[in-house]
Order: C-alpha cells, then sequence, then structure tokens
C-alpha cells in the first residue's frame, strides 16, 4: 500500500473479489462465525461417523468458541483446529477437536494411497471399544469432503473449483509445455487441494502445557505406546512425530495427564509386507536422518 503500484493490485483485487462468484470468495458454507446471546462461536457442520467408521447422511452441527490452530500462511495445507462441543451450552467445557484441512490431492488421480479420513475410520473400528483407560488414540466423530453449491448443483470443494477455470488453463499450458515427462508439472501452478474436515476425541493442549518434567514423560510414553499400537492392529505408520503432534489430553476430575497422537495426514498403510517407499515426509527438524540424504 506504500507505492501507486501496490494500490492498483489492491484495488485491483477488490474489484475481481466483487465480480466473482460467492462460491470462489473462499467461503465456507458449512464452518460459519456468529454472534448472539451466547456471545461469538463459530458452528462447524459436518456429517457423523458411525460406528462401522462409514459416514452417515445426516449433518451434525459442532460449536466452538474460536480457532485453536491458526491458518496463518497462504501455502500449504492451510489447516485450523477448532475445539468444539456438541452442545452450544457446552462451548465452555469442549471435549472434540475439529480440524479443518486443504489436503494435497493429484488432478486425475483415480484414488489416494493415504487419506487421513480414512485412517481415522480404521483406527476407530479398531479401537472403538477398548477397555484400556491408559491408551489414547484419535476417534474419528465427524467429517468428510466439504462441499459447495455451485449454478451446476454440489461439488466437492477443491482448489480448482474455486479459482474456476483460470487455474485449470494455468495447468494446461503448462502441460502442454513440457518437454521432459519427468518433469514435475503438478506444483507448477497452484496445487490441487480439497477441504476436509475431521472431528475427533479426546480434545487436548499443546505439548509446552505440561507442568513438570514427570507429566512430560507420561505425555511422550502415552503417544508411542499409542503410535505402537496403531502400527500393530492397524498396520498404519504414522511417519510425522513431532512436537505439533503430540497432544496432552487433561483430565477435568483431577488433572491427570495422558498423551495421545494426533495428525495422520503423512500416514500410510504398510501393509504385511512392509516395503520401504521413496517418499519423504515428516516435520524436518525430526525426520529421519536417511531422509535427509
Amino acid at each position: 500500500m506504500a507505492t501507486p503500484d501496490g494500490r492498483r493490485v489492491f484495488v485491483g483485487l477488490l474489484v475481481n473479489l466483487c465480480l466473482c462468484d460467492e462460491s470462489r470468495r473462499g467461503y465456507i458454507p458449512t464452518i460459519q462465525q456468529h454472534e448472539d446471546a451466547y456471545g461469538r462461536y463459530w458452528t462447524i457442520r459436518c456429517n457423523r461417523i458411525s460406528n462401522s467408521g462409514e459416514k452417515e447422511p445426516e449433518m451434525a452441527t459442532f460449536y466452538s468458541s474460536g480457532a485453536a490452530m491458526a491458518a496463518d500462511r497462504n501455502v500449504g495445507r492451510h489447516t485450523r483446529g477448532f475445539p468444539t462441543a456438541e452442545r452450544l451450552e457446552d462451548i465452555d467445557s469442549q471435549t472434540l477437536f475439529a480440524k479443518v484441512a486443504w489436503h494435497y490431492v493429484e488432478r486425475g488421480a483415480a484414488g489416494e494411497h493415504r487419506s487421513e479420513l480414512l485412517h481415522l475410520s480404521h483406527i476407530r473400528k479398531e479401537f472403538e471399544n477398548s477397555t484400556d483407560p491408559d491408551l489414547h488414540v484419535p476417534l474419528l466423530q465427524a467429517g468428510g469432503l466439504m462441499a459447495l453449491s455451485t449454478d451446476g448443483g454440489w461439488q466437492d470443494m477443491t482448489t480448482d473449483a474455486i479459482y474456476g477455470p483460470v487455474i485449470s488453463q494455468a495447468y494446461d499450458e503448462r502441460q502442454d509445455s513440457v518437454v521432459d515427462a519427468d518433469e514435475d508439472t503438478e506444483h507448477a501452478c497452484i496445487p490441487h487441494r480439497q477441504l476436509v474436515v475431521a472431528v475427533m476425541s479426546p480434545c487436548g493442549e499443546t505439548l509446552d502445557s505440561v507442568r513438570s518434567a514427570d507429566e512430560l514423560i507420561v505425555v511422550l510414553a502415552d503417544a508411542m505406546r499409542a503410535h505402537g499400537e496403531i502400527l500393530r492392529r492397524c498396520n498404519l505408520l504414522h511417519r510425522d512425530i513431532s512436537t505439533n503432534n503430540i497432544m496432552v489430553v487433561r483430565s477435568p476430575l483431577d488433572g491427570t495427564v495422558h498423551g495421545a497422537l494426533i495428525d495422520f495426514d503423512c500416514a500410510i498403510s504398510v501393509g504385511v509386507d512392509r516395503k520401504a517407499r521413496p517418499e519423504r515426509t515428516g516435520t524436518l527438524p525430526f525426520m529421519s536422518v536417511l531422509n535427509l540424504e
């Protein structure tokens, strides 16, 4: 805004924003902010997940006082996290966590070899009836791919659907100009992403909320045990263990803590053969040294 060129670009942005369809303004109809007698709060609507791990047709509404994890960058998964409750009256004692993220999906891919929703559904099927009080794994309660309403009906909310033909044309032009078949064309323009919501339990705090070294040891031990049990019983390998993905779950009754492992974005089903995969994944300070070569 300090230069004439900058102000010109800003005015152009406002003009284009006014001219575009509502569905292309980044507006998510199923996630809204409200202000009434209860104060300011958010509602998040998505499909419930049955005990068998299947998506139910009816929509459920969850309530949150605000995002605990903000989408503070314009690239990447643009993830937000909301501590939520199933009733507005319980908004001060939230027991669920809603993760809202833009997941990367290859254009034209027949299917994804990894999907956090599928992994969380698998974990719920396996651990739903667990009676071990010291085992804490994320249990999916609701979620799915978000959709937007357009003139042609409902469609999955993706970056291509929001940006429209501009992105598709840029991608096609980039594909036509490629000479080397091995060249990475997918990231030459805005990557294709789809909006996914996952509501799960339990709801916890970040790792820096521990109050002593003893609590830290308990939390880390619980998270590592959950990692091992999920690998053993579900054949799911997390592949992104970091300080951001370990949650502190504190009892509201006596204040005791447990640890839980979250964020299965990078997880894969390893199967019985446990074959090595060439992908490079994880959070840089915590990646295997072999991945850094």
